[in-house]
C-alpha cells in the first residue's frame, strides 16, 4: 500500500509542476481545509521555501493571494553520464541560471568523479550563482538504492557499488541530496515539462553511450525493489553477442548503444562500405555515433543499416514492460 503524501511535499510538488497559482486554488486542487493550507503555506513562507508572487483574479469575492516556491532558491543539477559530467544550476522557478559540461569517465571511481563535481559547484558559486544551495539532485548511469541514497551494483561503474554519494554531497554543500539513475530523472522531467507531462504511464528510453530506461507506472517512477527495473540496457538479447563493459556477452547496450554503433561504424570507415565514415575518420581520427547519424541524414546506405539493424534488435526488449512508450 502507498503511503499517504506529507502535505507539505503535496504542495511544494503542486508548485513546482504548475508555478504561480492562488491559495484558493491550492486548497481546492489539494482537497484540504483552506485554514489547515494557510497554516502550512505561512510555515513553508516563514521557512524560505514559498513566496507571495501578488494577487490572484477575482473569484467573485475577496481575491486570493498568489504564491509561488521562491524564486531566491537554488538547486543544483547533476548529470552523471558514461562519459561526460553535466552541472546545472537554477532558480525555484526551475530556470537554468548556470551550466557546465565536460568530458569524465565515469570508471575513474566516485571520488575523482564527485570531486570534479563540487569543483564545478564551486566555480558556479564564484560565478555568483549562488550563495547556499537548497538541495543537489544527481543522476548517474546505472541502478540506485532511492531510499539509500547509492549506487548498487552498477554494470558499468567500478568503485562505484554502495558509494555514499547522498551522504557526500549533503556533508560537502549542507542541504538535501538525492540520488537517482539518470533516466529516472529525465523520465520526471518529461513527466514536468515534456510531452508526457499528461501521461501516468509511459517509458523514456535513453540510448547514449549506454542504454537506459524511465518507467512511469501509474503516476509515478517505478524502480523496482532493487533500483534495476529500467536497466534494460544490460537485458540478453543475443546470447553469441558481442561481450558487454558489464562483463556478460550480448546485452542490448553492447549491440546498440553509442558506444557500439561508433564501434560498428569504425568498422565501416576502415573497409570502405561507408565514403562518408571513411571521410569522417580520415579528418578527424575517430566517427561517433552522431557522424553515423548525420550521414543517415544525407542518405549513406550503410549508416542507415546500423541505425536500422540495432534499432530491431533494440525491439526485443519491450515485451518485457506492461507500460505503453510515449513517442517523442
Amino acid at each position: 500500500m502507498r503511503t499517504a503524501e506529507p502535505l507539505h511535499l503535496r504542495l511544494l510538488r503542486l508548485l513546482r509542476d504548475h508555478g504561480t497559482i492562488s491559495r484558493a486554488e491550492l486548497a481546492d486542487r489539494l482537497e484540504i481545509p483552506r485554514p489547515r493550507l494557510l497554516g502550512e503555506l505561512d510555515r513553508l513562507v516563514a521557512l524560505g521555501y514559498v513566496a507571495e508572487a501578488g494577487m490572484a483574479a477575482s473569484r467573485g469575492g475577496r481575491r486570493s493571494t498568489l504564491v509561488e516556491l521562491n524564486p531566491g532558491l537554488r538547486f543544483a543539477a547533476v548529470d552523471l553520464g558514461a562519459s561526460s559530467v553535466d552541472v546545472e544550476v537554477t532558480n525555484g522557478r526551475l530556470e537554468p541560471i548556470a551550466a557546465y559540461n565536460e568530458i569524465a569517465d565515469i570508471r575513474s571511481g566516485p571520488k575523482v568523479i564527485l570531486q570534479r563535481v563540487n569543483e564545478l559547484l564551486a566555480k558556479a558559486k564564484v560565478d555568483g550563482a549562488y550563495e547556499k544551495l537548497d538541495a543537489v539532485g544527481i543522476g548517474v548511469p546505472g541502478p540506485v538504492s532511492f531510499r539509500d541514497g547509492v549506487p548498487v551494483s552498477p554494470p558499468i561503474m567500478p568503485g562505484w557499488d554502495r558509494f555514499p554519494v547522498r551522504e557526500l554531497l549533503t556533508r560537502e554543500h549542507g542541504c538535501p541530496a538525492v540520488v537517482d539513475n539518470d533516466v529516472n530523472i529525465m523520465a520526471i522531467g518529461e513527466r514536468h515539462g515534456g510531452v508526457a507531462h499528461s501521461v501516468d504511464d509511459f517509458l523514456f528510453v535513453k540510448i547514449g553511450t549506454g542504454i537506459g530506461c524511465g518507467i512511469y507506472l501509474s503516476g509515478d517512477v517505478y524502480r523496482g525493489t532493487d533500483g534495476c527495473a529500467g536497466d534494460i540496457g544490460h537485458i540478453q538479447v543475443d546470447s553469441h553477442g558481442p561481450m558487454c563493459t558489464c562483463g556478460n556477452v550480448g546485452c542490448l547496450e553492447a549491440l546498440f548503444s553509442g558506444a557500439a554503433l561508433a564501434k560498428d561504424a569504425t568498422l565501416a570507415a576502415r573497409n570502405g562500405t561507408s565514403p562518408a565514415l571513411t571521410e569522417r575518420l580520415a579528418a578527424n581520427g575517430t566517427v561517433t555515433a552522431r557522424d553515423v547519424a548525420e550521414a543517415a541524414s544525407e542518405g549513406d546506405v550503410t549508416c542507415i543499416r546500423l541505425i536500422r539493424d540495432g534499432a530491431g534488435g533494440s525491439a526485443v526488449c519491450w515485451p518485457a514492460w506492461s507500460a505503453s512508450p510515449t513517442r517523442r
